[in-house]
């Protein structure tokens, strides 16, 4: 055990050090050539670099103890939703296929993975079997969402967990310059289409177990990007891989994939409760800013299905959606992104270039590798990156500032 004074010499010598830079050869033994990169690989980078380090390039790991994590939940709820979803496909779609019927494939599907994946609780406590039922119950309830979204939609499921690394007629999804590229990686949970005037309207879905809502504001900090990234990729290389002559960008929706329990006051009435449940599982998004586009998204007055924002009127809010100009806006905003960290980790750079915007999102506390770091504010050249928070006009007003510098 070190005494005070050794504790207290190490600190201070960790405090004094310089983190440097990697060499190119340490940056290709640790991320190959052309670095592959998924979502949450761009996401922990935006927000840290010395953090992607720790976590990526030394495979550093905090400990954990063994239990059924939320992660391996979200990977549960998706097994559920592709297999599900792709069974009613064969079976002609979500119109065709009624509650009952819908809850039979369901269970099926949540039957074969206890059987295939848990091995029919052989080996589980009665405990870990009764929360498991209840994730069980929920899954259920998250299917029968998405029948009522799609039911109301002419969007159809095209592509269940599309895997870009593995889509032969997709190029490869590369960024970068001369200063070295990057490979992106990734798998889109759902991808649906709607063919409209010889054109095929495609947007991209993605299922959040956790709270996580579209932001603009951090599409523009470089965080956020797959879903747009998707889509873009989509309507640039996807052409050949759908048959289609034209490729319109719809949109982007991230669709809860949890269940929630409402607190309300008195006595509600069941559909008080179900309006309380549906607004805390609205969907978020982007959406093309087109009447017959919202119309085909969800057909008649209830628009909850769409990831826009609308004034009590029932009119849309004209910078919760974007037109094809502003899409091809934050396009070039994406790329220029990954362009940049493209550049930054072929340089080798850690610095640790938190980010802070509030007090209650403020990364280090958070972070895996917060007492292996020991960065300090305003201390060894290192400094908090201060990102403001701004809203979908400023979002907007700063993509076409950066267009008309350009």
């Amino acid at each position: 055990r070190l005494n005070d004074a050794q504790r207290y010499s190490r600190l201070k010598a960790a405090a004094q050090m310089s983190r440097g830079r990697l060499s190119p050869a340490a940056v290709e033994a640790l991320y190959g050539k052309k670095p592959r990169m998924s979502a949450s690989k761009v996401d922990r980078f935006s927000k840290c670099r010395f953090s992607y380090f720790m976590q990526y390039g030394l495979n550093a790991r905090p400990y954990k103890p063994a239990a059924f994590t939320p992660p391996e939940i979200g990977t549960f709820i998706h097994y559920v939703m592709e297999n599900t979803i792709r069974r009613v496909r064969e079976l002609g779609g979500f119109k065709r296929v009624d509650d009952a019927a819908l809850e039979e494939l369901c269970q099926g599907v949540i039957d074969k993975y206890i059987h295939e994946e848990l091995f029919d609780f052989g080996e589980k406590s009665p405990r870990f079997e009764y929360l498991f039922k209840r994730i069980c119950a929920d899954a259920k309830q998250i299917v029968a969402a998405t029948a009522a979204e799609l039911r109301c939609s002419d969007f159809e499921p095209l592509e269940l967990e599309l895997n870009f690394a593995k889509a032969r007629d997709i190029p490869p999804i590369e960024l970068g310059g001369e200063d070295g590229t990057i490979t992106l990686t990734g798998v889109a949970d759902r991808v649906d289409g709607w063919v409209h005037d010889g054109k095929l309207y495609l947007r991209v879905v993605d299922y959040k177990t956790g709270k996580t809502e579209f932001s603009l504001n951090d599409v523009y900090n470089g965080m956020g990007l797959q879903m747009l990234l998707y889509l873009f990729t989509l309507e640039e290389n996807g052409a050949e891989h759908y048959g289609a002559s034209e490729i319109v960008p719809a949109g982007v929706m991230y669709t809860p994939a949890r269940n929630v329990l409402v607190s309300m006051d008195g006595e509600p009435s069941e559909e008080d409760v179900r309006q309380a449940r549906e607004k805390e599982l609205r969907r978020s998004g982007l959406v093309l800013d087109d009447d017959t586009l919202m119309e085909a998204w969800a057909a008649g007055k209830d628009k909850r299905y769409i990831p826009a924002k609308f004034s009590s009127n029932g009119s849309v809010k004209p910078d919760s959606v974007a037109s094809l100009e502003r899409m091809g806006r934050i396009s070039r905003h994406i790329k220029d992104c990954l362009g940049e960290m493209a550049r930054q980790i072929h340089g080798g750079s850690i610095e640790a270039d938190p980010f802070y915007s509030s007090q209650k999102e403020l990364e280090c506390p958070k972070c895996d590798f917060y007492n292996a770091c020991y960065f300090s504010d305003g201390e060894n050249g290192e400094h908090y990156r201060i990102l403001p928070k701004l809203n979908d006009k400023q979002v907007w007003e700063m993509l076409e500032e950066v267009k008309d510098n350009g």
